[in-house]
């Protein structure tokens, strides 16, 4: 019998699809350019908190730093223009599904605690001057991720961000 929060995650995954596969295509685009192989595409399993991409090893940390970040820069794209296009087109048959859209999008943006999971040990790997400035932006990015519900509570105020700046270029 599947447990509340089976269902809290199915309900999550079906309500955010949208954003949860641009999410990873995210994180598969920014592997492909860079060169980084990867095991396919990314299914999420409906009952589970996250989804993952399969890639292999990261040794670079600004690699590393792309790959957990390409979604943030990804769905905040889709989520202005989401947002820019909802206003515009007058009408609610194409509002409302734009407008879902977006806060999508803004809600997926920000990285998992799976994505940044590696970021301490290629920091590691960064010549010997630099290592303090790798261990400067892995830190932050890593506790914020492994902390419960952060990227949530800052995805949903990315959101208003997203939704307001798209509310000006729109008007």
């Amino acid at each position: 019998m599947p447990s509340l929060a089976d269902a809290y995650y199915l309900v999550e995954t079906v309500v955010l699809a949208p954003g949860i596969a641009s999410h990873e295509a995210a994180h598969l685009l920014a592997c492909r350019v860079l060169g980084i192989e990867t095991a396919g595409v990314a299914m999420p399993d409906l009952f589970a908190p996250d989804v993952a991409l399969s890639h292999e090893r990261i040794e670079s940390f600004p690699a590393d730093v792309l790959v957990a970040l390409a979604p943030l820069l990804c769905n905040s794209v889709l989520a202005l223009a989401a947002f820019t296009l909802a206003p515009a087109v007058g009408t609610p048959v194409v509002a409302v599904p734009a407008y879902w859209l977006g806060c999508c999008f803004a809600l997926t943006a920000f990285p998992s605690a799976g994505d940044t999971e590696t970021l301490y040990e290629t920091a590691r790997n960064l010549p010997r001057l630099l290592r303090p400035v790798g261990y400067l932006v892995a830190a932050p990015l890593r506790v914020f991720t492994v902390l419960p519900g952060s990227a949530g509570v800052a995805g949903f105020f990315w959101l208003l961000v997203l939704f307001a700046l798209g509310r000006t270029v729109a008007a």
